[in-house]
């Protein structure tokens, strides 16, 4: 009998420590997210080596708990991938209701050698958004 309570008692320590490993804390949640942008803003040729900005247009998100975070680019060959990250951050637990958006939010490039160039915009669930760009 003994050994069934004791048994019964580590059975039960174990589950609730599992349960709360398992638990989230909400109010100090963090995660980050590419954007869905919507257009983006660039000129269509540039001389070599002056910099230029590419301007972004979209909704990061709907409420103040999002908020732009980061472009990432890559440069490969003629091809300029582009991703533009938000984050969404609800560590003080409250989230007030407003559209955020990118807002024209500039990515300053330069690009060294003449060629016709694309700028690719990666979007979430693989679309892209693709504009091409002539470097004289």
């Amino acid at each position: 009998m003994k050994n069934v309570r004791s048994s019964a008692w580590f059975l039960v320590a174990i589950i609730t420590c599992l349960l709360f490993l398992s638990c989230k804390n909400e109010l100090s949640s963090s995660s980050d997210f590419l954007i869905r942008v919507d257009s983006v803003r660039a000129p269509l040729s540039v001389s070599s080596g002056t910099s230029f900005d590419v301007e972004f247009f979209g909704t990061v998100g709907y409420d103040e708990c999002n908020s732009f975070k980061t472009f990432n680019k890559v440069n490969n060959n003629n091809k300029i991938i582009i991703e533009a990250w938000g984050t969404y951050d609800k560590t003080d637990g409250t989230c007030l209701p407003g559209l955020v958006l990118l807002d024209g939010q500039k990515l300053n490039l330069t690009i060294e050698f003449p060629g016709t160039y694309n700028i690719v915009i990666k979007e979430p669930e693989n679309f892209v958004i693709i504009r091409q760009i002539t470097v004289n």
